[in-house]
C-alpha cells in the first residue's frame, strides 16, 4: 500500500509553491495584452487596406521576411521557454488566472 506523506509548511514549500503561480499569472498577463495588441494592429491593418492606404504586398512582405528568419527567433524562445516552470500545476493555474481574470 502506497502511503501520501502531506507536505510540511515549510518556507521553502511555500516559496516553491507560490512562485510559479505568481510567474503563470505574470505570463498569462503577458500573453492577454500580446494578443489585445495584436488584435487591434490586424483590425488596424484590414481598416487601411480597404480604404487604400495601404496594399496587401506592403503588409505581406515584412511578415514573410519575418517568417523566412524564423530559424534565428527558435533558439532565442526555446531559450526563454526553458526559464519558465510550465510543467508546474500551480504555474498553469498561474497562468490560467492571468489570461482569463488578468
Amino acid at each position: 500500500m502506497v502511503s501520501f506523506l502531506p507536505p510540511d509548511l515549510s518556507l521553502t514549500f511555500i516559496v516553491a509553491a507560490i512562485l510559479p503561480l505568481i510567474i503563470g499569472f505574470i505570463v498569462g498577463l503577458v500573453i492577454k495584452s500580446v494578443l489585445k495588441v495584436g488584435i487591434a494592429l490586424a483590425i488596424l491593418v484590414i481598416v487601411l487596406i480597404l480604404l487604400g492606404i495601404l496594399t496587401p504586398e506592403q503588409v505581406l512582405t515584412p511578415l514573410l521576411s519575418i517568417f523566412t528568419s524564423g530559424d534565428a527567433l527558435v533558439s532565442k524562445v526555446n531559450q526563454v521557454a526553458g526559464y519558465l516552470p510550465y510543467s508546474s500545476i500551480t504555474f498553469i493555474i498561474g497562468l490560467a488566472i492571468g489570461f482569463l481574470k488578468g
